[in-house]
């Protein structure tokens, strides 16, 4: 036993010495572990956002809670209805309106034909063979149910309404004078609505080719139908002027073609431009000259639109204008003043307002009357006459009262005094009308050859005025 336990003690000291372990008590081997390579590190999660509509609700959520910490309660669903609401989608920008004083000449569409230009042809002859007072223009169901006039109906009530609602109210301004001044000529009434085809109704509108005024006239035919046109004076800019030599420059076109689709046709392009197109063509009727595209398309499709606007014009109800409201009629005096003056100047003298008596001289491109030119006509708002003539007499001559003579024969030794015409206007009476000129109902009676006080718009009447308040028509 002994020497058995000096053996192992022998073998712990050789293990010692040697670094080995005999076999018996050698401990095991480790096992070699395999080093794997790390998996790559996942990337990081993006940073937590919110939607716009979201963080708007969220927002809403806040505010409802500080509300209600405070005490304030809202009714119940209103925040469900806030979560249900969908974002606004931004509103589409409107198309632009052409609204340039020419812009319905230069719009496009259907073209007129033989059998809309017959039927109207008959309208237009039938409204012109009535009374003054019935000239008026009856189209006919064909007409009015044409398509290509109820293309244009459509494109003016609906499509272009704003822009067209304001054409229709500032005829207001314009359409009594210019229905006055048709009649006389012996047209008819609508054929005013000529104007808010070429012009809108504008009278200092101007067209890329020499054009201007109401009725665009270009310069040469103003000066045939004696409208004044120099470096001081346009008169195509006159309102009543340039209708006067509309209504005259209409009538000679038909008297010349003898139809009125030709009449207008002429008037749209120049009665050059038809006088060519009809020489070259054989047939003399509007559709060939459309098939050989010897009139511009502007120039064919003139009819058209001329009937949708008067349809529209005189019915304006039916259409969908509901709430129109038209532009005051302009009323004016004309006073010839002595000398050259400014606007300016007589707008201080009457206590006019400069804008309105601007308004009313158009034809003055300069904002005075022409130098070196006596006894030019101007318009002054009504009522003012007598204050521009006071104004503009010597101190001298101007008297207190005016006491004209009692009967006319009078007038033969009162070198002091003038006889002029004045133009009953629509609710005026004599009585106004005798304060107007500081007179009395009777000496107007007298002078007139009256027997009643009653007058009517549009009748003549004399009176008898110191000629020292300028020369009144």
């Amino acid at each position: 036993m002994f020497f058995n336990a000096a053996i192992v003690l022998l073998g712990i000291l050789l293990s010692l010495v040697t670094g080995c372990v005999p076999a018996p008590f050698q401990a095991p081997p480790r096992p070699v572990a395999v080093v794997q390579p790390l998996p790559a590190a996942p990337a990081p999660p993006p940073p937590f956002t919110l939607s716009a509509e979201f963080q708007a609700l969220a927002e809403v959520q806040d505010e409802l809670d500080d509300e209600a910490a405070n005490g304030l309660v809202w009714p119940a669903g209103m925040f469900a209805a806030a979560v249900k609401k969908e974002p606004e989608k931004p509103a589409q920008a409107a198309k632009p309106i052409d609204d340039s004083p020419t812009a319905l000449q230069r719009v496009s569409g259907p073209l007129a034909d033989d059998r809309l230009l017959d039927l109207l042809e008959k309208d237009l002859d039938k409204a012109v063979s009535q009374a003054p007072e019935r000239r008026r223009l009856q189209l006919s169901k064909a007409v009015t149910d044409d398509p290509k006039v109820r293309h244009y109906v459509t494109l003016f009530s609906k499509t272009t309404r704003p822009y067209f609602a304001q054409l229709l109210a500032r005829s207001g301004k314009y359409m009594p004078m210019i229905v006055k001044t048709l009649r006389e000529a012996g047209l008819p009434d609508e054929m005013g609505y000529l104007a808010l085809i070429e012009s809108a109704f504008i009278p200092h509108a101007k067209s890329p080719a020499g054009a201007a005024g109401l009725w665009q006239f270009v310069p040469d035919t103003a000066r045939i139908y004696g409208l004044r046109i120099d470096s001081w004076v346009d008169e195509r800019f006159d309102p009543a002027k340039s209708t006067r030599a509309a209504a005259s420059y209409l009538k000679d076109l038909h008297e010349r073609y003898g139809r009125w689709f030709f009449a207008t046709a002429a008037y749209n392009s120049g009665p050059s431009i038809l006088d060519n197109a009809l020489q070259r063509t054989k047939n003399q009727d509007f559709q060939s000259l459309g098939v050989n595209r010897r009139l511009s398309a502007e120039t064919r499709n003139f009819v058209p639109k001329f009937v949708a606007a008067a349809l529209i014009a005189t019915d304006p109800r039916k259409y969908g204008f509901e709430q129109l409201r038209y532009e005051t009629p302009l009323e004016y005096d004309e006073v010839e003043v002595r000398e050259p003056m400014k606007l300016e100047t007589i707008a201080a003298m009457t206590g006019s307002d400069l804008r309105l008596l601007t308004e009313l001289n158009p034809a003055l491109l300069r904002g005075q009357t022409p130098p070196g030119e006596r006894n030019y006509r101007v318009k002054i708002p009504e009522g003012r006459s007598l204050m521009l003539a006071k104004a503009m007499a010597p101190k001298k001559e101007i008297r207190e009262t005016v006491e004209p003579p009692k009967e006319p024969k009078e007038t033969k030794d009162q070198p002091e005094t003038e006889v002029i015409t004045y133009e009953v206007k629509r609710g005026e009476t004599l009585y106004s009308i005798a304060r107007r000129y500081g007179q009395t109902v009777r000496s107007l009676m007298a002078l007139n050859g009256l027997t009643s006080a009653k007058v009517r718009a549009g009748q003549q009447l004399r009176i008898l005025v110191d000629t020292l308040r300028g020369a009144l028509r």
